[in-house]
């Protein structure tokens, strides 16, 4: 039997698939965009308002650094468990109670976070705001691609994505004025507020066609990891976004300490200027990775053309004038910008009943990589230097993707209606 084929006659004559017009597929851009804005608002948010945060609730200076690890590992061990329970319920419940359900977890416990007096709780609220975080993302880009023709996907994943980076820049702007309380109260607000605007939006015919079929396995873990070639597809479309949590994980979380190791002992670096840089530059680089697929007919040429370009782009920055760090982050911050173009190439290699399992794993699955790579990063610069243990962990991230997209299925424009058998 064949690993994927399409769905069957009896299931496509009772629920045809109904073409959506532009006016009916905007709104539904605009509403995954702004619900993705609200994701990563959230997800920046505690590194632009840890310090700040950690201090009002009375941590010493000496303890900042370790807590801040704990609660953010706290955070990606939440999406973890969330990317494998939206990713199933999704499958198996639809991608509208997924995305419903995620937001509204998300939301309560953010808006609980600017509640907290105690590390306990900071760190307990921030593991299940990543369980609810970790659906979104997959279920916005599942309901998108499944929603969007073949021929405009690429356009429609890569607007929906760059909406959801300005999410970061926001974040950037508005943490180092307000209150951190009210920032992370603000947040919770406007996920529920997100929420109520969901409302309208309807079930996939994707998947209210695989409805049908009762005797078609969906959101199975076992059918997913049962089979090796689509494990492997698994772990390809996770190392091939594996460097932007270089970026994220290293470059910028991290710049005070390597600038300091390139020498610039009295330059003080802001996180928030880099984090703003380099996410300006990503938002259009988002936008432009996906016009590139759409132009080219090809998911892995922009793929293998950004990841190129973003390698050269941080060997420029770490050998580059220090006091330029954060205006050289905007060209890497472009570059790393295809994270669109895997999203999209990940809902298309992955059948209908196993897309919102695959779909939602994958970015949860490179947002946790930042642990191994920081603890790469951390040992390397120990042994090699700060500069050159970046170089090192970066040369291992960008081989990593290369290597995984050159294996890549291409994808471009393949229709959805297929399932996993």
């Amino acid at each position: 039997m064949p690993l994927q084929e399409p769905i069957s006659q009896p299931a496509q004559a009772e629920f045809a698939r109904t073409n959506l017009n532009l006016s009916e597929i905007i709104p539904i851009l605009l509403i995954a965009g702004l619900g993705f804005f609200v994701d990563v608002y959230d997800i920046a948010i505690f590194a632009v308002v840890r310090i700040a945060s950690f201090v009002s609730l009375g941590i010493s200076s000496s303890q900042i650094l370790p807590t801040g690890v704990l609660v953010l590992n706290m955070q990606m061990l939440g999406m973890i468990v969330g990317g494998f329970v939206w990713g199933v319920l999704g499958d198996k419940k639809g991608r509208k109670f997924a995305l419903f359900g995620s937001i509204l977890i998300y939301s309560i416990a953010t808006f609980l976070n600017g509640l907290v007096n105690s590390v306990f709780a900071y760190a307990a609220l921030r593991f299940v705001a990543g369980i609810g975080l970790a659906g979104e993302v997959g279920a916005a880009i599942i309901i998108v691609s499944e929603v969007t023709p073949p021929k405009y996907r690429g356009y429609a994943t890569g607007l929906v994505r760059s909406m959801g980076l300005l999410g970061a820049i926001l974040a950037c702007l508005v943490g180092d004025r307000l209150p951190w309380r009210l920032v992370y109260i603000s947040a919770g607000v406007a996920g529920l507020l997100l929420l109520i605007a969901r409302l309208s939006i309807k079930e996939t015919n994707l998947f209210v066609k695989l409805l049908d079929q009762k005797k078609i396995k969906r959101g199975s873990l076992t059918l997913l990891f049962s089979n090796g070639k689509r494990v492997l597809r698994l772990i390809g479309c996770t190392l091939a976004a594996v460097p932007q949590w270089f970026l994220h994980g290293v470059l910028i979380a991290f710049a005070p300490e390597i600038c300091r190791g390139a020498g610039g002992t009295n330059l003080l670096v802001s996180v928030g200027a880099v984090m703003l840089c380099s996410s300006c530059g990503q938002t259009v680089g988002e936008l432009v990775a996906g016009i590139f697929s759409q132009l080219t007919h090809s998911r892995k040429l922009p793929m293998l053309v950004f990841v190129t370009c973003a390698a050269i782009s941080t060997v420029i920055l770490l050998k580059g004038p220090i006091q330029y760090y954060a205006f050289l982050c905007i060209p890497i911050g472009f570059f790393i910008g295809y994270c669109s173009v895997v999203l999209t190439t990940t809902t298309e290699q992955f059948g209908t009943n196993l897309r919102s399992t695959a779909s939602t794993l994958v970015p949860n699955f490179f947002r946790a990589s930042a642990i191994p790579i920081t603890l790469l990063f951390s040992s390397l610069s120990v042994s090699m230097g700060t500069i050159n243990g970046t170089m090192a962990t970066g040369a291992i991230c960008f081989a990593l993707a290369l290597i995984s997209i050159i294996l890549m299925q291409e994808t471009h424009a393949r229709d959805l209606d297929f399932i996993e058998t």
